[in-house]
C-alpha cells in the first residue's frame, strides 16, 4: 500500500482515456482486458526509481511533484495540519505506518519525531524492503486487515496515509479497530478517509468528469459520524481534521488522541465523560 497509487498516469492522459473509452468495451467483449494493477502495488517500484533518478531527485520528492495539484502538495498540508494540532509537541517514541508505500510520509514523519522504533505493514515487498535498507524501519508481516505483530497499547503514534480510500469498508474498520488496540495512553491515531464532503457537490463532479469506470480501484465512503463514534467508544477522541488533495479531489485527515488512563479516571471521578482532549487549529467540515 502507499499514497497515490489511486492515480494511475493512464487515466490522466486524455488521449489515452478516449482510446481506452471507444476500444475498450469491443476490447472486452472479444476477451481482451486490461489488466488492474493491484491496489496494493499502485506505484512501481522500478519505473519510479528510475525516473526519480533521471530527474534528480529523491523518490519522495519526485512523486510529489509529479502528483501535485497546488503550490502545496497533500504531504505538506498534511504535515502542517498535524503541527498545528501539536502532534509534534511532545516525544514520539515509537511509530506504527499502514501502507508507507514509497515512504514520503515515513521520511517526513520520521524526521520531525526520530522515534527510538518505526515499524511498517507494507504489501508491497519491494516497495518494504528498499524502505527497511534506506530508513532502517522495522517490517512487520502484513496480512491486509490487522497489525497482529504490535503489542496493545505499545505505540506513540499509528498512521496511515492515502490507504483507506481505496480499501472496501470492513477492511478499513479492520484496520481501526487494530489502530486503537496498539496505541497507548496519550498517543496519537491518524488516517485520511473519504468523508461525506469528499464525494459530494464539486467533489462527486470531480471524479465523473474523470470517467473512472475502468480505474483498477474506486473510492471508498466512510461515514465521518461514525468514524468519530468508534474511536470515542474506545477513549480516542478527536483532535482535528483537515481536508487534504487527492487526486482528483479530496479526503480528509483526521488526527486522534487516546485519553490517559488518569484523564480518563479523573473524569469519571468528577461524574462526567472522557476526558476531552482541545482541538487547536481545528476546522469543521461543511
Amino acid at each position: 500500500m502507499s499514497a497515490f497509487k489511486i492515480c494511475p498516469a493512464f487515466v490522466r492522459n486524455p488521449m489515452n482515456r478516449l482510446v481506452h473509452g471507444l476500444f475498450g468495451p469491443v476490447l472486452r467483449r472479444l476477451g481482451y482486458e486490461r489488466k488492474a494493477r493491484p491496489f496494493s502495488d499502485f506505484i512501481s517500484f522500478k519505473e519510479t526509481l528510475t525516473a526519480a533518478k533521471s530527474a534528480g531527485l529523491s523518490v519522495g520528492e519526485y512523486i510529489e511533484r509529479k502528483h501535485a495539484t497546488g503550490t502545496r502538495s497533500a504531504l505538506d498540508q498534511t504535515i502542517d495540519g498535524l503541527a498545528s494540532l501539536g502532534l509534534f509537541n511532545g516525544p514520539i517514541e515509537r511509530i506504527c505506518e499502514i501502507g508507507p508505500g514509497s515512504g514520503r510520509y515515513l521520511e517526513r514523519i520520521n524526521a520531525r519525531c526520530r522515534p527510538r522504533l518505526y515499524e511498517i505493514y507494507e504489501t508491497s515487498q519491494e516497495w518494504r524492503n528498499w524502505l527497511m535498507e534506506n530508513y532502517g524501519v522495522i517490517s512487520r508481516t502484513c496480512d491486509g486487515r490487522t497489525l497482529a505483530q504490535t503489542a496493545s497499547g505499545s505505540v506513540d503514534l499509528v498512521h496511515a496515509h492515502k490507504v483507506f480510500a481505496g480499501l472496501p469498508f470492513l477492511t478499513t474498520a479492520s484496520y481501526f479497530r487494530e489502530m486503537a488496540r496498539i496505541v497507548k495512553d496519550g498517543g496519537w491515531v491518524v488516517f485520511d478517509i473519504m468523508t461525506e464532503p469528499c464525494l459530494s457537490g464539486k467533489n462527486l463532479e470531480a471524479w465523473f468528469n474523470e470517467n473512472p469506470w475502468d480505474w483498477a480501484w474506486s473510492p471508498h465512503l466512510t461515514p465521518r459520524d461514525y468514524t468519530v463514534g468508534i474511536f470515542a467508544d474506545k477513549g480516542i477522541l478527536l483532535a482535528g481534521s483537515f481536508q487534504v488533495p487527492l487526486f482528483p479531489a479530496i479526503t480528509e485527515c483526521m488526527a486522534f488522541r487516546k485519553a490517559s488512563s488518569r484523564s480518563t479516571s479523573a473524569a469519571s471521578d468528577a461524574g462526567g465523560s472522557a476526558a476531552r482532549f482541545p482541538q487547536p487549529g481545528h476546522q469543521p467540515i461543511p
